[in-house]
C-alpha cells in the first residue's frame, strides 16, 4: 500500500513532519510550517499537500509528526492518502499545553 499524499489543513501553531527511512540512517524534514491562531475565523486556512514520491526515494518510512503550541488551544489536522483512501493521522487532541502538544509516528510506503 503506497502513500501518495500527506495533507495538512490545520496548524496552530507549528508542525514538523520528519521522515526516517526503515534502515534508520538519517532523517529528512519534509515540512516545518508555522501558523498562529488558526482557530480564529479571521485566519486564512491551511492547505498543504506533500507528494511523498517527489521528496523521498521509494521505500518504507516512519513519519514523525510533532505539533508545537505557543499558548491557547492547539489545532492540528493531517491526513494521509494511501491507495486512494484518505485517513486522518491522530487524532490530534486540542491542548493548552505550551511546547509539544501532539506527536505521533506513522509508517508509510513510498
Amino acid at each position: 500500500m503506497t502513500t501518495t499524499a500527506i495533507n495538512v489543513t490545520r496548524v496552530d501553531n507549528e508542525l514538523y513532519i520528519i521522515a526516517i527511512p526503515s534502515n534508520g540512517l538519517a532523517s529528512m524534514e519534509i515540512l516545518h510550517f508555522v501558523s498562529s491562531n488558526f482557530v480564529s475565523s479571521t485566519n486564512d486556512p491551511v492547505n498543504i499537500t506533500i507528494i511523498p514520491q517527489h521528496v523521498l526515494a521509494a521505500g518504507q518510512y516512519t513519519l514523525c509528526f510533532v505539533g508545537i503550541n505557543w499558548g491557547g488551544p492547539s489545532a492540528f489536522y493531517v491526513s494521509l492518502t494511501t491507495n486512494g483512501t484518505v485517513t486522518p493521522v491522530g487524532p490530534a487532541p486540542t491542548s493548552n499545553q505550551l511546547g509539544i502538544a501532539w506527536s505521533i509516528n506513522v509508517q508509510i510506503t513510498v
